[in-house]
């Protein structure tokens, strides 16, 4: 499955360096996996299971999509995740990008908070006064506002399920 390795990594790639998914990236991705179910080189699960992942891929995050928590491109890379792991790999993909995306939103509260911002502040006066170095102030709500990169962490869960043998 080095398509669906390549997509990840691109993914992953661009979802963390600028928080987008390319749709060059997502419809290269479909025309490629569509050629190669077309002649028939790509293993299971079956077309049938594929297109029902596609599916199910897509109607599940819509509705958060519409809701306005989630971006089009995750969206639109779980569906094609389902394209390659079928529905039951979905939950395989999901758990895992979920899970991460959680430890994500976590260490960004726990930055925005006030016990990490003292300690912050505490630790950039050490550094001034030892080695008089001075350290800019972080902008507090900076990484809370540029979201989470789901989609990246979506991706590790597409390539855990595929190492873990589908």
């Amino acid at each position: 499955m080095a398509i669906a390795a390549l997509f990840c990594a691109v993914t992953i790639w661009t979802d963390l360096a600028y928080r987008k998914v390319p749709n060059a990236v997502l419809a290269a991705t479909l025309v490629a996996v569509c050629l190669m179910l077309l002649f028939g080189h790509i293993p299971e699960p079956g077309l049938a299971s594929r297109v029902f992942g596609f599916a199910i891929g897509l109607l599940v995050m819509l509705p958060v999509y519409a809701l306005g928590r989630m971006g089009a491109g995750d969206v639109k890379f779980f569906a094609i995740a389902g394209l390659f792991t079928g529905p039951m790999g979905l939950v395989t993909v999901w758990v895992v990008g979920s899970l991460l995306a959680l430890a994500h939103a976590l260490l960004v509260r726990m930055q925005a908070g006030t016990v990490w911002a003292v300690w912050r502040d505490h630790f950039a006066s050490l550094l001034h006064r030892g080695v008089g170095m001075s350290v800019p102030s972080a902008a507090r709500h900076t990484a809370e506002e540029r979201g989470i990169p789901y989609a990246a962490y979506l991706a590790i869960g597409l390539l855990v399920w595929m190492i873990l043998g589908r």
